[in-house]
């Protein structure tokens, strides 16, 4: 099934929306207007919270972002591997700091990537820009885990804008 995840480019806290290929509601991206960590809640359509994604408030050269429960406990944190790394090399690792089972492999500059779990690719994502929006495209058969893929989505785009304004 695809889930598509939609990125306005200008928004009042980030919210969003996530869509199947028919264009019908499945889940709300609620953002916060005035946050420093980009908090973003992933939500039923009944506005239930099901994940919390969000950055790490201070950081120095290296961008955290947080993967959470409904009630905010940590499960996972993508992070820059080395401060010395001049490639843009991230690591998944979960809350006790260890390596995660989740990898992210493909050309990430384009968007293009494969979100694999202890090794097996379970869901594709494929970035669709234009000037006013920009949406992810999630590919899975594993609809039963679709809200934490979208969770993982949103994090590598908070990681990849975070790494973005370190660098400006």
């Amino acid at each position: 099934m695809d889930y598509i995840i939609k990125n306005k480019i200008v928004s009042l806290g980030a919210s969003s929306t996530v869509r199947d290929a028919q264009g019908n509601d499945l889940f709300i991206v609620r953002g916060r207007v005035f946050t420093f960590t980009k908090k973003k809640i992933i939500m039923d359509l009944a506005k239930k919270p099901l994940y919390q994604v969000r950055n790490k408030f201070f950081h120095i050269l290296l961008p955290k972002v947080f993967v959470c429960d409904a009630d905010g406990k940590i499960m996972l944190m993508i992070k820059k591997k080395s401060f010395f790394s001049l490639r843009n090399d991230f690591e998944v690792l979960n809350a006790d700091k260890t390596v995660s089972p989740y990898t992210f492999e493909g050309n990430f500059m384009s968007w293009n990537f494969t979100i694999k779990q202890a090794g097996l690719p379970i869901a594709e994502v494929h970035r669709n820009f234009n000037i006013v929006k920009d949406s992810f495209i999630l590919s899975t058969s594993l609809t039963d885990q679709a809200p934490f893929l979208i969770a993982l989505v949103i994090a590598f785009d908070n990681w990849c804008d975070k790494l973005n304004d370190s660098h400006r």
